[in-house]
């Protein structure tokens, strides 16, 4: 009998558990408005610069980045934030992502033209 209660009262806490983190999570996926709680990410338009890595065909537009090293193919060029392509349009990225020549090849810094 006891074991029984005890059994009840440990599946009862199993599920109040399971129920405290599915609810939120269900909660702010599913339930909460789109755009309703999340930040303003920049506009592409700010980016100033477009980053291209040749060997992947790879683009993507900063507007703060570093370069540390003067010989080509050995550069180290930190991008502090960017917007790559997703789809059809461009997807701000908020994370410091270092790029290495030694590993990605001839790396070409550039200015973006303003219309």
């Amino acid at each position: 009998m006891i074991k029984n209660i005890l059994l009840i009262i440990a599946a009862l806490v199993v599920l109040a558990v399971v129920a405290l983190v599915l609810g939120p999570c269900v909660y702010y996926n599913f339930i909460d408005e789109l755009g309703n709680n999340t930040l303003d990410m920049p506009e592409v338009d700010k980016a100033s610069h477009e980053v291209y890595i040749e060997n992947t065909g790879g683009l993507f537009l900063t507007s703060d980045y570093e370069v540390k090293g003067t010989k080509a193919g050995s550069r180290i060029i930190t991008l502090h934030g960017y917007w790559e392509m997703r789809g059809d349009k461009f997807k701000y990225i908020d994370m410091v992502v270092p790029l290495d020549e030694g590993i990605f090849g001839r790396i070409t810094i550039t200015k973006r033209l303003r219309k």
